[in-house]
């Protein structure tokens, strides 16, 4: 018995050692179970009954894994929802590539929302959107931390491995992360730092105690520090001394109320300089509202200021001789009659022209011109005391405020020094020019109380100066005052005579005594006043060429005057041409050319059978100009008459240099013939040189039967003057033209254009 129990004892503890192999296996895999084989000794299980406690044993397990396995179902279902729910992309690789799982954002992002089925088991490799070399890289654990991006979603790869109990690398996970924000916030890093360091401007970084913490490069290149030198310290470095305390007080309450404060401040930089800078500062607070840092912006305007200063300088100043302009001398103007109002004192001002300057500037070219007007401008400073100023208007005319005097005589003595200083040579490039000057004089309070009487008064003197020869100086009187006042008076009349066409256009007759008749006329601006009754030409004609009244006086004339040649021709009068007399500003005038080609071709005349006279002092106002423009007319045929020829002050070369056709000799050079030998000598001279160059020439102020038969003996053929006619309104002019028509005698061609009465 005893060697059978021992038997079925060895089978008992071979079962109990099979089945506690297989509790071992189940523990493993699912497990800790109420039932620990441990608890059982060999003792128990002797006294037990072998078979019921494998019963009971299997029937334990066998519920214990059932409620096992159905734990298992939840806690896999949960680690599903989690698995789905990652905002990650997770991707299980086996070992030979093909995929074992992955979740929903794996198919959304990398895969193209395949369903899960469709993935399970084909090759990462021929559906992941990283190319192979990452992909080996990621795979070989290289690649941690590689970045991809898949339809512009910038994804990061983690990969970890799945080891079996012996460590041995049985699948991989792959875990991708969106870094698609952290890209655009580095980029956006980045691109504020490139910012940083390259802007122009200066950037600092303080803390809430205003120590700097960070520093471009701009700021240290504006206040010449290191950002070694100045991170820790605080601005109060770079104070200037210039602002007090109230100013940065200002600027801290600003900040505080506002958050920013935006101004110009001088500070110091590290050599010593003081620059300015236009400043912005701007609090940050952190999410409690507390202030935790500052930015201050900095601008170096140094630049700016300089180019203020001098655009100041230029707003109030000549740039050519750098002296007051009228601006400038206006306000000073206001400042001493001010100054005179409260202190019952007096002062004068000198208006200065100078004389011959422009026949020089024309004469000479522009460019020295300028540099004599400098020189003009050191002359007249070194002459006038510090307290006085003295500025230039324009062109050629200065003017001086000479303040602290009390009488006209004090006036008059630094005038006539400047009239003496102003006779001596100026030498220019080797060139020695003389110019001189005239001078008005006026004084406050007796010439004017306002800044525009007194300039107008003292503008007024110095014109009479010109009107008695120039080259002095001349103290504002009352009787000017009412020459001023009439000729204010008459330019007003004139322009409205202008607006009511209350002018009219005579015509003065020239004889050509080869032909025996009449051949052209001179068309002559009269002007009979309502009340004035008949004013003369040389009043009215110099006003509106200083008031410009001469462009459209001109363009009514010329208009007038080729529409009157029309109506004659239509009527019978064989006339060659109107000659009609142009001024220097009609001449360079933009609109004055087209505007005489639209008379005549509205007239229906050709440009031959106009004639405009010019005299020499406007041909040389700006040659080249004039010459551009007479070559414009002499395209188009029309006639070019050089008026009081003689007279003027120029080179002859522009003889042969410009289109010109005829010269008309000046009625001062006629008078005394035949009896003066200097002015036959003249005008035999002038006549001879006019043949040579193939000119005709015009005798003007022809009255005497004595001056026609010279002139006719020594070549001059055309002849102009009270001797046929004086100045005739059309129809006069008219019946004049028919009456020696009808008188006409064939062996007498002089005879023949006589007027009767005629002188």
């Amino acid at each position: 018995m005893s060697g059978v129990g021992m038997d079925y004892q060895s089978e008992y503890y071979k079962a109990i050692t099979y089945i506690r192999a297989k509790i071992d296996q189940m523990l493993t895999l699912i497990g800790t179970l109420p039932l620990r084989p441990e608890e059982l000794d060999d003792r128990t299980l002797i006294d037990l009954d072998p078979i019921g406690i494998v019963s009971d044993a299997f029937g334990q397990i066998l519920s214990h894994l059932h409620d096992t396995n159905q734990k298992l179902d939840v806690a896999r279902q949960e680690i599903r929802a989690i698995f789905d729910s990652m905002d990650a992309a997770v991707v299980v690789v086996n070992h030979d590539g093909s995929i074992d799982d992955c979740n929903r954002q794996a198919r959304e992002w990398l895969f193209g929302d395949l369903d899960a089925q469709m993935l399970i088991g084909r090759p990462l490799a021929e559906l992941c959107p990283c190319d192979r070399e990452i992909q080996q890289q990621v795979m070989s654990g290289r690649g941690r931390g590689q970045t991809i991006e898949v339809d512009g979603r910038h994804l990061q790869i983690i990969v970890s491995d799945i080891t079996d109990a012996h460590q041995n690398s049985i699948k991989k996970v792959v875990i991708c992360f969106d870094v698609t924000q952290q890209k655009k916030t580095e980029a956006s890093l980045g691109l504020y730092g490139k910012v940083f360091e390259s802007t122009a401007e200066g950037i600092a970084i303080t803390d809430s105690r205003m120590r700097f913490l960070q520093v471009n490069e701009a700021y240290c290149r504006i206040t010449g520090y290191s950002d070694g030198e100045l991170l820790g310290r605080t601005p109060r470095m770079l104070k200037s001394g210039h602002h007090d305390a109230a100013f940065y007080a200002d600027i801290s309450k600003t900040l505080e109320v506002r958050g920013h404060w935006r101004g110009e401040i001088l500070d110091r930089t590290r050599d010593g300089r003081v620059i300015p800078l236009l400043q912005t500062i701007s609090v940050v607070r952190d999410t409690q509202g507390a202030v935790s840092h500052y930015i201050t912006i900095v601008t170096d305007i140094s630049s700016i200021k300089e180019t203020q200063s001098r655009l100041d300088f230029l707003a109030h100043h000549d740039p050519l001789t750098e002296l007051p302009n009228r601006l400038l001398f206006t306000a000073r103007l206001e400042h001493a009659i001010d100054w005179a109002v409260r202190n019952q004192a007096h002062f004068g001002l000198l208006f200065i022209d100078l004389d011959r300057f422009k026949t020089i500037n024309d004469s000479l070219g522009h460019q020295l011109g300028d540099r004599l007007l400098v020189q003009v401008a050191r002359r007249l400073r070194g002459l006038v005391r510090k307290s006085d100023t003295i500025a230039r208007l324009g062109g050629d005319e200065f003017v001086v405020l000479v303040e602290g005097i009390h009488n006209a005589g004090e006036a008059e003595l630094l005038a006539e020094k400047l009239v003496h200083a102003m006779r001596q040579p100026f030498f220019l490039e080797e060139t020695e020019l003389h110019i001189g000057c005239s001078i008005g004089i006026t004084l406050y309070p007796e010439d004017g109380e306002d800044p525009v009487t007194l300039l107008k008064n003292a503008d007024a003197a110095m014109y009479r100066v010109k009107d008695f020869g120039r080259d002095g100086f001349y103290k504002f009187s009352q009787d000017l005052a009412e020459a001023v006042d009439e000729r204010l008076a008459l330019e007003t009349a004139l322009r409205q005579a202008l607006r009511e066409n209350q002018l009219q256009v005579h015509y003065q007759p020239v004889i050509d005594l080869a032909q025996g008749r009449m051949v052209a006329v001179e068309a002559l601006a009269r002007w009979r006043h309502a009340e004035r009754g008949e004013i003369a030409p040389c009043s009215f004609i110099r006003m509106a060429e200083e008031t410009k009244l001469i462009l459209p006086l001109g363009g009514w004339m010329a208009r007038t005057a080729i529409g009157q040649l029309r109506l004659w021709r239509e009527r019978g009068m064989e006339l060659d041409y109107v000659s009609i007399n142009t001024s220097g500003i009609e001449l360079f005038d933009p609109g004055f050319v087209d505007g005489l080609f639209e008379a005549l071709d509205e007239h229906g005349l050709e440009g031959g059978q106009l004639q405009i006279e010019l005299t020499e002092n406007v041909l040389m106002q700006d040659y080249e100009a004039c010459r551009r423009v007479l070559l414009r007319l002499r395209q188009q045929g029309v006639r070019i008459a050089i008026d009081d020829f003689g007279t003027g002050y120029s080179s002859l070369a522009y003889l042969k240099q410009l289109p010109i056709d005829m010269l008309k000799i000046d009625r001062s050079f006629i008078k005394d013939v035949p009896g003066d030998p200097g002015d036959c000598a003249i005008v035999e001279t002038i006549i001879a040189m006019a043949h040579r160059l193939g000119l005709a020439t015009v005798a003007e102020g022809v009255e005497t039967e004595e001056q026609e038969d010279y002139l006719l003996a020594i070549g001059c053929e055309r002849l102009q003057g009270y001797r046929y006619a004086r100045p005739l309104d059309p129809v006069s002019l008219e019946r004049l033209h028919a009456d020696s028509v009808r008188q006409a005698a064939p062996d007498s061609a002089s005879s023949a254009v006589r007027v009767p009465g005629g002188r």
